[in-house]
């Protein structure tokens, strides 16, 4: 074995006149090389890649000083763009915050310094150096994660970076927010290029310069230009180095004057080169060829790609058909080549042990995996592994024998052998990284090292090959399961391990330790690759080994290393294939797409993933093929030269028919280009339909950018106070508007009767309810409004009545002050204080007429005249000594109550009396007491003033509110309106919520009729993020705001408790209320809104016609900005974008008999009926999706009416539950397997005579698709439906319960219900009647089942709800988990409830998670029920037995 030591000469570039001579550039002497010591002893050694990054995380004071050839750099950054050319672990990042520092100093506010890193790893590491060191600034990271890709308005990005000054991010964030307009190229003041060395061809970086040149070009600002790099040379072409510079606009540099000190930093590693012998052939071992024989063997007939595109035979299956069999190109054929080749790979590095080993491992772990299908082959389908499985069976595998002390016994390469022997001799101490070229070899090179005798016990070994980690991507049979590669690479720089063995993943950016041995396993790939692997290797007295093989040529060879690999490369570009050579000659010079108003662009080479992108906005419904796909046709446009590709690109059903297939626009010689035109034309096509914004982006991105999260509270006005502007009314106002109130009695006998004034109009109140006790409900009903002069205004009793029922309360009386209502007794004069206690108690006069002040001044209610004598014996408080002989009053206080509005409940605990001995009932001597000079009833009226007063208050707001903002409502039943404005916070007599319920099914249907009339070719996503939009409670909530609605809704509740007399004087003092604030619930808003349009519906009484009219106008005041349709309007208009068509597909025909309406635009139904799969059969008409959304809403309003038409009125949550009951897609999924027609069928007997019978055709049969999915997962629910039909049919024809866990149980697709809204849709598009509508419906079971729902009292309040409110009486905390478990084969969904942290039920068998969790939070439920009743029953019992030996 040779080994020769000679470490390279430092690499420098500098710009055209500080650049190396061409012979300097293509020679790097290998001499041995001594390393120079430093120059200052105090100088620390770097121990990371970066100097300015330690090891371990970064704190705020890991501020590093820098070094003067960093400031050299930063010097030259100043006066110029420049690429910093110094290697790995010399400090560009640090030359990189110095000059964002200075640019933040020299540039305005407003201004972004850009730093771009090629990885998202190296992005988040640069961000805590950057913010480590300049803290006083914003630095915000950008990734993909943060779902950039779906910030599609400048205003979402204007407010990410407000107040940033410093951005991180990856290339493609950047390149992506400069191609839509987003960031402006001159809104940037710098942009720091890591791995700047890259930046060439179609590199992100590049298409960021070329809009960076377009600006200077154009005389426009553009940012100074930064780049970092170890070696600007990748391919080794000669013009790679002015390729960089002229892309990047900068010169590389490198120190001059500082050069001394950058050659003390970098530690050169001494390079040895170790030769090890490679065999021209080595022979398969009987495992490989086992395996070969098996991959030969295979019927390619029988796989089920092959399968699938055969059963399928649509255009594009065709094709990719006769592709899969001309190259035996199938996934599992190219799983079995794949592992063939890395066990080939791996034999001839690691030797014949090693392959035997890898296949043994792989074919187990495979095997395995089916056995206990767990997810580690996830995205594979069942049969793909199954017809897999069978063919690795015939693989006849034999374990290669243990590793033993010696290592010789074991059949290994030379190579692990030379490697294993250097790894031996290394020092204690040694920290390195050995590269590898192929991810398998990685994997069984570790494990040899682990088991090595030599080895495994002195060193700890860890792997990184970076592979991706995206969940929906198909394993790789031969990928080795292993722990996460991150977390050995943190293991790594945590020292846990001692040598990580890893891909070129490891050779540019990420932050490892630096290490004293670096091993090239496999030579480098290219110049930049030895460049940067050396860079690893810097620490002191560290190593860099190069294995190389034949040694009898090798030596001279590598003499000139970079030499022959730039040659190589540069051979390599010329030795392509003749259609390789094709494409690079016709470079698509194909100018960008442009839109002047936005300054984005459509880049050529995009146009594809931006296609596909749009194509996935367009639906998320199952079993739609959203992805484009391309068709090729191959034209001979000369006789002699090739033949030119044209492409036709076929998109989704779900847009208009001439949008779904786009052709290129030219002729090209490969498919690659072909496609991109085509996508690039479809894509221009989409934009001019329509579909995208100005910035290029589809437009259901933009229609869902104000949908956003709205806060739970938010401040807004104060409520309208009316009395303010009443007061100023009073001194000018010469008439005055006057309504009699009158109490009445339970029996309805009037009490008394006041005439009450205002001098504005008096609104009209409904009778108001007064619950003065449990036992006495009374009613004040108004008149009609009478106008009189003010002159005739007789004098107010309104504060005489106050005083009357609250003499004995600390009110602020005020004699001489006007008070807000006016209030006066037609039959009697009240003077004020006169008559309280006017007379003494006289026998006769004691009939309850009058009120009767105790001696204390109390107002009393006489309940009994108790002669002279002892009367202790009532148990009743007696207040005054020597009552034997002095005739009593037994009297009841007076009530401490002040709000009489509200009911007292049945359980309520009365309040207990304010002092000790207060008791309700009293004792007292009649020669103490005295008599008020006035009936009672005016004292009940004088206590009544406050809720009085409260009630004129609540319908004066309304009455305001339908004079503004409702004014074009023209609302004549002024107490909807009040409700509607009444939150259930205020707990008035009633509130919003049945209202709102109504006016939400109403703002939803017309928002689904009009936008789908206002967008006859947009695809249901588009749609339905409309809608979202524009019903979504932070809209509504901003159209209260934006309407004024908001300083109107009622959300204080009346109590009267602290109720004082409102006074003119005091009310002048206020001049207006504006600038008040309070705080809301943002759903109070927006329900309000709803409310109202509930309100405005109901107000039109029984005319259907009127009521739509008047709830559009109140939608069109809060919602201006939407172009609203009548429905009768929007009907017609969708009635008319379709073609119309009067013969139906026979196979639809039987549906019009089945749904009972026959069809003027047979189109509609064919429509109705077909699925976007089906375009791949016949591309013509439309698909179902657009019906459908229109359906959804079409089957709310249906089920509301019939909700709000039942014989009482449901309560919000009732309304709520039922609802959700009857429109769920598992009821609706298996009323379509029930909901059948019978057609007539024969059979012929044996004696060949007919049998005639019938068979049902259920409803779902109708839907027309092309799927094979789809059609197994009918057939699937068809068989399960069959099975267990009879029990929720049981259910819903007798059951006392809804059936939630058996529907859920069937697991029914969801397409099966929505192909019932969509014919529904096409109904009320055909016919435009609710009615018919309603009939269909009716047929369908839906409302039969409804209308049994209420009629029993069916509960259905879904089980997880049950065990939530019954839990949460007890402040118990409901958890579910739930698992897989296998049993002899046999896979099973189990879930635990935990309920207060204990397993309450535990419960199997489930199909979905949805289904398992309601099944045994339904047995939860009961159990739990169970132990509470029984606890409830020992406390009972326990309180018996205390009161018993009380007794």
């Amino acid at each position: 074995m040779d080994i020769d030591g000679a470490p390279p000469p430092l690499w420098t570039a500098n710009s055209s006149s500080d650049s190396l001579s061409e012979n300097e550039d293509e020679h790097l002497d290998f001499q041995d090389y001594e390393e120079p010591t430093l120059l200052e002893a105090e100088e620390p050694v770097p121990q990371t890649e970066d100097p300015l990054v330690e090891t371990k995380q970064i704190t705020e004071s890991a501020i590093i000083h820098s070094r003067e050839y960093q400031l050299e750099m930063l010097e030259e950054s100043l006066k110029r763009n420049i690429v910093v050319t110094m290697e790995t672990g010399t400090g560009k990042t640090q030359v990189a915050v110095l000059r964002i520092q200075a640019e933040l100093e020299r540039s305005t506010s407003g201004k972004i310094a850009w730093f771009l890193a090629p990885t998202v790893a190296l992005g988040e590491q640069q961000t805590k150096v950057l913010r480590s060191q300049i803290p006083a600034v914003q630095i915000k990271f950008l990734s993909g994660a943060d779902g950039v890709d779906t910030w599609s308005d400048t205003r979402t990005w204007n407010d990410c970076l407000r107040n940033v000054r410093v951005v991180v991010s990856t290339y493609q964030v950047l390149l992506d927010a400069v191609n839509h307009a987003f960031v402006r190229i001159d809104r940037l003041s710098l942009i720091v290029f890591d791995e700047a060395h890259n930046c060439r061809g179609k590199h992100a970086g590049a298409k960021i310069m070329a809009r960076y040149h377009e600006n200077k070009a154009a005389g426009l600002l553009v940012p100074s230009i930064l780049g970092l790099t170890a070696s600007p040379i990748i391919r080794s072409k000669v013009d790679s180095l002015e390729e960089i510079e002229r892309t990047l606009d900068a010169v590389c540099k490198t120190p001059t004057i500082h050069r001394d000190q950058l050659t003390s930093v970098v530690k050169r590693p001494k390079m040895y080169r170790l030769f090890y012998s490679q065999p021209d052939y080595i022979r398969p071992t009987s495992n490989m060829n086992s395996l070969s024989s098996a991959y030969y063997s295979l019927d390619i007939y029988k796989d089920p790609t092959i399968i699938r595109l055969q059963r399928d035979d649509t255009e594009r299956s065709r094709i990719e058909l006769k592709k899969a069999l001309q190259n035996r190109d199938t996934y599992v054929f190219n799983q079995l080549q794949s592992l063939w080749r890395k066990s080939t790979e791996i034999q001839r590095e690691l030797g014949s042990w090693a392959a035997d080993y890898f296949l043994h491992v792989t074919i187990t772990q495979f095997v395995t995996s089916i056995k206990k299908n767990d997810s580690w082959l996830q995205g594979w389908e069942m049969k793909e592994k199954q017809y897999l499985a069978a063919a690795l069976e015939t693989v006849k595998i034999s374990a290669p024998p243990p590793f033993k002390d010696d290592a010789s016994s074991v059949d290994i390469s030379d190579k692990v052998t030379v490697l294993t022997q250097q790894l031996s001799r290394a020092a204690d101490g040694t920290i390195g990284i050995i590269f590898v070229r192929e991810v398998a070899t990685v994997a069984m090179l570790s494990h040899i090292l682990s088991v090595h005798p030599s080895i495994k016990n002195r060193f700890r070994t860890g792997t990184m090959i970076g592979s991706s980690n995206y969940s929906g991507r198909k394993r790789d049979i031969g990928t080795l399961k292993r722990a996460s590669d991150y977390q050995d690479l943190e293991d790594f720089r945590s020292g846990k391990l001692d040598i990580l063995i890893a891909t070129s993943v490891l050779e540019e950016g990420i932050d490892v330790p630096a290490c004293n041995l670096v091993i090239c396993f496999d030579r480098p790939d290219n110049l930049k690759a030895f460049i940067q692997r050396r860079g690893r290797a810097r620490m002191r007295e560290s190593k860099l080994i190069l294995l190389l093989d034949n040694p009898t040529y090798q030596v001279d060879e590598w003499t000139a290393y970079e030499e022959e690999m730039k040659k190589r490369y540069e051979d390599d570009m010329r030795k392509v294939q003749e259609l390789v050579d094709l494409e690079e000659s016709e470079e698509p010079d194909v100018e960008p797409f442009f839109i002047p108003e936005t300054g984005a662009q459509l880049d050529f080479d995009q146009a594809k993933s931006h296609l596909e992108h749009f194509c996935r906005t367009l639906s998320i419904r199952q079993y739609a093929d959203l992805r484009p796909y391309y068709i090729y046709k191959r034209i001979q446009t000369s006789l002699k030269g090739s033949p030119q590709i044209r492409a036709t690109v076929v998109l989704p059903m779900s847009l208009p028919p001439e949008l779904r297939r786009v052709e290129s626009d030219g002729f090209w010689f490969s498919e690659k280009n072909a496609s991109k035109d085509a996508a690039f034309q479809a894509y221009i096509a989409i934009y001019k339909a329509g579909f995208l914004n100005d910035n290029l982006l589809p437009l259901a991105d933009e229609i869902t950018r104000d949908t956003q999260t709205r806060p739970g509270l938010t401040e807004v006005h104060e409520q309208w106070n009316p009395w303010i502007r009443i007061a100023h009314t009073w001194a000018h106002q010469t008439e005055v508007y006057q309504r009699r109130l009158r109490l009445r009695d339970r029996h309805g006998d009037i009490m008394c009767e006041f005439d009450a004034s205002l001098p504005v109009c008096f609104p009209k109140i409904p009778d108001i309810n007064i619950f003065w006790d449990r036992l006495n409900a009374w009613t004040i009903e108004t008149s009609e409004t009478k106008i009189i002069s003010k002159k005739d205004l007789a004098t107010d009793h309104s504060l005489a009545l106050i005083d009357l029922a609250n003499n004995h309360r600390n009110l602020k009386l005020r004699d001489s002050a006007q008070l807000i209502l006016h209030i006066r007794s037609p039959a009697q004069d009240i003077p004020y204080q006169r008559l309280i206690g006017q007379k003494h108690v006289e026998e006769a006069s004691l009939d309850g007429t009058v009120l009767i002040r105790n001696g204390e001044g109390y107002p009393c209610l006489f309940k009994a005249w108790l002669p002279s004598g002892d009367q202790t014996h009532l148990g009743i408080d007696i207040q005054h000594d020597g009552l034997r002989d002095v005739p009593c009053l037994m009297l009841e206080r007076w009530p401490r109550r002040r709000d009489f509005l509200h009911c007292i409940p049945e359980d309520a605990t009365l309040p207990a009396p304010s002092k000790p001995g207060k008791q309700k009932q009293t004792i007292w001597p009649a020669h103490l007491c005295r008599m008020d000079g006035i009936h009672i009833s005016a004292v009940y009226f004088g206590a009544l003033v406050p809720s009085i007063t409260h009630i004129i208050e609540v319908y004066l707001v309304a009455n305001e509110l339908c004079n503004t903002i409702l004014k074009d409502v023209k609302f004549l039943d002024l107490s909807l309106v009040a409700t509607a404005i009444s939150a259930p916070v205020a707990k008035e007599a009633t509130d919003y919520q049945r209202i709102e319920f109504l006016g939400d099914s109403i703002l939803k249907m017309f928002t689904t009729a009009s936008v789908t009339a206002n967008c006859p070719h947009f695809p249901e996503g588009y749609l339905d993020a409309i809608k979202t939009n524009i019903v979504s409670n932070s809209r509504l909530c901003r159209a209260a705001v934006e309407a004024g609605l908001d300083k109107f809704i009622l959300t204080k509740n009346f109590t009267g408790a602290k109720w004082q007399p409102i006074y003119v004087e005091d009310l002048l003092k206020l001049h207006t209320d504006v600038g008040s604030k309070r705080t809301m619930s943002t759903k109070t808003l927006a329900d309000v809104v709803e409310a109202s349009i509930g309100a405005a519906y109901l107000d039109g009484g029984h005319d259907e016609a009127l009521c739509m009219d008047k709830a559009l106008i109140c939608i069109r005041t809060f919602i201006p900005d939407v172009e609203w349709h009548s429905l009768d309007s929007a009907r017609s208009a969708l009635f008319s974008q379709t073609e119309m068509g009067t013969v139906l597909p026979d196979a639809l025909a039987p549906l019009e008999e089945l749904i009972g309406y026959r069809f003027r635009n047979k189109n509609l139904l064919i429509e109705a009926s077909t699925h976007s799969s089906f375009g791949f059969v016949n591309a013509k008409g439309s698909c179902m999706e657009r019906l459908e959304f229109l359906g959804d809403s079409i089957l709310d309003s249906v089920i509301v009416s019939a909700l709000w038409k039942y014989e009482r009125d449901l309560s919000q949550g009732e309304m709520h539950l039922l609802r959700t009951a009857t429109v769920n897609a598992d009821l609706l999924g298996f009323l379509t397997l029930e909901w059948a027609i019978p057609q007539e069928a024969t059979e012929i007997s044996k004696n060949k005579t007919t049998i005639e019978k019938q068979t049902n055709v259920p409803f779902w049969k109708f839907m027309r698709h092309a799927s094979p999915d789809m059609g197994t997962a009918q057939r699937t629910a068809e068989e399960t439906h069959a099975r267990e039909r009879d029990i929720i049919l049981e259910a819903i024809h007798h059951g006392t319960e809804y059936p939630w866990a058996q529907l859920a149980h069937l697991n029914i697709p969801k397409f099966f219900s929505d192909f019932f809204e969509s014919v529904l849709g096409a109904v009320w598009v055909d016919s435009g009647s609710m009615d018919v509508c309603a009939q269909i419906v009716e047929r369908a079971g839906i409302l039969p089942y409804l209308q049994r729902l209420l009629a029993d009292n069916v509960d259905v309040l879904h089980p997880k709800n049950h065990l939530g409110q019954l839990a949460g009486k007890s402040l118990k905390t409901v958890e579910y988990k739930t698992e897989v478990r296998e049993t002899d084969g046999h896979r099973e969904l189990f879930c635990r409830v935990i309920v207060a942290g204990e397993v309450l039920v535990e419960v199997g068998g489930g199909v979905n998670n949805d289904e398992i969790m309601t099944k045994a939070a339904y047995l939860a439920h009961k159990k739990l029920l169970q132990i509470t009743e029984k606890q409830g029953k020992d406390v009972v019992d326990e309180d018996m037995v205390a009161r018993m030996n009380e007794l």
